[in-house]
């Protein structure tokens, strides 16, 4: 392992013990959390931990397709540059993929481009024949009834809505109007009152609330910043509230990217780059629920400096970090804050070398996680007059191992991580690890200084190997034997990334 993951390891241990010698009056600390049969834990957060020792929390930056974009600007009606917001949703009737993107063709972009894949990787682009562009209705886009000049964004399928409402999307690029359609070509206006942003947004439906969650754009500290709308029936929505914006820490690191691209030929370089006008924002943040736990993707705006009138807008970079919450409320900074969807360097397959913006929520194939992203390649050329800016963009794709956000990551001389007290209702314990080394568990008291007779981590097998679904065993035991009770799961760790645990029903 790299010095570095050891030294992260250390300051992480060390860290952990001074909160469990302090948090003694705690009572979330010592307090029992029931482990949901079939829910994995992840270590994006401290919630499931109690004590650790030389291991380090390592994010796991996506892994790009080579075949990038995977749905391109390549028709007259999308211009030079697509874009996506939200992620594709699966028809179970069509057994197809659908996903609605936005554009700056010809036509003024109104609407939403429409496509379809199979696979998730070959896009096809239907003719819909609902609007008339260039004196023909040959094209795939859609469009909200009464307004073609209007963007569309943000569609998705609702899985808990009346037919008549299956589609749901709202309007942009300012202020956002929810829209419903009953087949996903053709929306409705809800005549309720519109939700303040800028011009960025996302929506989602949230699973563990049965609720409808819409981040936008306002200012807050250091400028761009997330707010969260909520919605119990799409028509009423709460009040902006500020959830997440950029710190000063996130200006430090800001600015050492931009240096970082400056000095590296290989990178798309901002046009403009005026280090007194240095400056990192919150463009906008899609949110996710995955494992009983929501998962943001903020997109950070690191500003290189003011683009001249007539623009006057900020050239820059936009690429993606990690954070999470359990309540939208307090959110967690993942990973040491490195980029989880960096920029490309130039030359390769991808268009995606200046901004990148995250689409939610991501798909599942296999055992792997699918996200889709807008990739542009650059934020603003020299000596352009055009308000949008002068650039390309398309769809990309890009996969990540399930789970694999971050692990917690041991090197040779191994190390160990203890839970909390937690309840355990299941048949068995497994586990989702890269494993060069070893792993292997024992089961402790609540306090963690007492090992369960024939619970022993010399009596649990030992786990090898990449293992995406991995049991811990102990001879002569029954799992089912802890269960009504409360424990600690201590796991011990050598040359390994630990990417998460759970409980079989």
């Amino acid at each position: 392992m790299k010095n570095r993951s050891l030294a992260l390891g250390l300051m992480l241990s060390a860290a952990l013990a001074v909160v469990s010698e302090t948090r003694g009056l705690d009572r979330a600390y010592y307090a029992s959390v029931t482990l949901r049969p079939g829910q994995r834990e992840l270590f994006l957060d401290d919630y499931i931990l109690g004590d650790v020792y030389r291991v380090a929390r390592v994010i796991h930056p996506v892994t790009k397709y080579k075949g990038n974009p995977v749905i391109k600007a390549d028709r007259v009606t999308d211009g030079k540059s697509i874009q996506v917001r939200t992620g594709p949703s699966w028809d179970e009737k069509e057994k197809v993929w659908k996903v609605w993107y936005f554009r700056l063709g010809d036509d003024h972009g109104g609407g939403a481009g429409y496509a379809t894949s199979k696979d998730g990787i070959a896009w096809e682009k239907p003719k819909v024949g609902v609007i008339e562009i260039n004196g023909n209705r040959d094209n795939n886009v859609v469009t909200i009834k009464g307004d073609p000049k209007t963007f569309l964004q943000h569609v998705f399928i609702d899985p808990t809505a009346s037919p008549d409402r299956r589609y749901k999307g709202v309007t942009g690029p300012d202020d956002r109007d929810p829209v419903v359609s009953a087949d996903g070509f053709v929306f409705t206006r809800l005549n309720v009152p519109t939700v303040p942003s800028q011009d960025e947004s996302h929506l989602m439906w949230d699973e563990l609330q049965k609720q409808y969650l819409m981040t936008v754009k306002h200012n807050g500290p250091f400028g761009r910043s997330v707010f969260l709308c909520v919605s119990k029936d799409f028509e009423k929505w709460t009040e902006p509230t500020l959830i997440y914006y950029a710190d000063s820490t996130d200006q430090m690191l800001g600015e050492q990217h931009i240096r970082e691209i400056e000095d590296n030929p290989r990178m798309w370089r901002p046009t403009i780059n005026t280090p007194s006008e240095y400056n990192t924002e919150i463009y906008n943040m899609p949110i996710f629920v995955y494992e009983g736990l929501y998962i943001g993707m903020p997109t950070y705006f690191e500003s290189s400096g003011r683009v001249p009138l007539p623009i006057g807008n900020q050239d820059g970079i936009n690429s993606v970090k990690l954070t999470c919450s359990r309540d939208l409320k307090e959110w967690t900074r993942i990973g040491d804050r490195r980029h989880f969807i960096p920029v490309s360097e130039m030359g390769g397959p991808g268009i995606d070398t200046g901004q990148i913006l995250a689409a939610s929520p991501p798909i599942r194939k296999g055992d792997e996680l699918w996200f889709y992203y807008s990739g542009l390649d650059v934020r603003y050329r020299p000596f352009t007059t055009e308000k949008r800016g002068d650039y390309h963009g398309g769809i990309h794709l890009a996969k990540l191992r399930l789970d694999g956000f971050v692990s917690l990551q041991a090197d040779d001389e191994g190390g160990f991580i203890d839970t909390r007290p937690v309840q355990i209702e299941g048949r068995g314990l497994f586990v989702n690890a890269n494993i060069k080394g070893s792993l292997r568990a024992e089961i402790t008291d609540r306090s963690g200084r007492d090992v369960l007779p024939g619970w022993e981590a010399d009596k649990c097998n030992v786990v090898t190997g990449d293992q995406m679904r991995a049991e811990l065993r102990w001879k002569g035991r029954d799992f089912k034997e802890l269960a009504g009770q409360s424990y600690r799961i201590r796991f011990y760790l050598s040359n390994a990334d630990f990417y998460s645990f759970w409980i079989e029903p």
